[in-house]
């Protein structure tokens, strides 16, 4: 009686774990999420299992017969009675594990996946703003190089301006040492009146004034200034963008003639008669035609 209970109690259990598992497999994991996530065959994990359940069995029946107190029946029970229970327990725990353990695989390769898709753009990102780097540098280079040709192209530009206002005034002086050297082969002709007043031709050109002018400049020079060389009363106006100076208020062209070849002979050699009326310069052959 001793030996068949332990046998019947190991059956007992044996056919428990096994009723047990096959029902929680089949009615509570088998539909679950868990088990739906997990891709490997079904049937394997259950062979798997059911082998497991058997060897543990039959090593717990080989310990009974083996060790004599185990032979008792409440001995025997509990024996079997905790190792049932662990089975109960352990084997869904064992499913929830590797389940976890899937999970966790399934989110390493992820997040490796993930990695290497950032690094990708992140090494696209990098070669991306090297390229960036270089077409910004080749454009300061070609903005640096536009600025420069700009620049000398001013430069050209003012020195062309200044050419062209100095041929202009040395054109302006030659037209009007031209007609003061004529006026002055004329000069014999022209009559005079001393008498101011007294005729019609006088009051008409009432105004008209001779000026000798000596220096012509882009800036504007001191009174003191040794281009002078200590001249007084020099007059300024201004023509054309220049500042000019001129001495003398003569009335007649004779006079002016002769003021002129005196400031040459002091060294202004670029002394030429200038004409005014009414303080507004007007040219030399006006002021003849006037006179005449």
């Amino acid at each position: 009686m001793k030996s068949k209970t332990p046998l019947f109690l190991l059956l007992s259990g044996y056919i428990s774990s096994l009723v047990v598992y096959l029902i929680w497999y089949y009615k509570i994991w088998h539909y679950s999420q868990y088990q739906k996530n997990i891709t490997d065959a079904p049937n394997m994990g259950i062979v798997t299992v059911v082998v497991g359940i058997t060897a543990l069995y039959l090593f717990l029946y080989y310990l009974i017969l083996s060790i004599r107190s185990f032979q008792t029946p409440w001995k025997s029970f509990f024996l079997i009675s905790i190792i049932t229970l662990l089975t109960f327990f352990l084997i869904p725990s064992v499913y929830y594990a590797r389940y976890q353990f899937k999970r966790a695989e399934e989110k390493i390769y992820t997040e490796k996946k993930r990695m290497k898709e950032i690094e990708a753009k992140l090494n696209n990102a990098i070669a991306e703003n090297d390229a960036a780097k270089n077409y910004i540098a080749e454009l300061q280079a070609n903005l640096e190089s536009k600025h420069k040709e700009n620049y000398k192209l001013r430069k050209q530009l003012n020195e062309t301006i200044r050419k062209m206002k100095s041929l202009e005034e040395e054109h302006k002086i030659k037209g009007d040492v031209v007609v003061q050297e004529k006026s002055n082969k004329d000069f014999s002709k022209i009559k005079i009146n001393s008498d101011a007043g007294n005729t019609d031709s006088d009051t008409k050109n009432q105004g008209i004034i001779f000026k000798v002018q000596i220096i012509s400049s882009s800036i504007r020079l001191a009174t003191n200034s040794p281009q002078f060389k200590g001249l007084k009363n020099v007059w300024e106006y201004k023509d054309s963008g220049l500042y000019k100076y001129t001495v003398g208020n003569q009335k007649d062209l004779k006079s002016a003639s002769a003021l002129q070849s005196e400031f040459r002979r002091k060294g202004f050699g670029g002394a030429f008669v200038v004409t005014f009326k009414n303080g507004k310069r007007i040219p030399l052959r006006e002021a003849i035609r006037r006179l005449n």
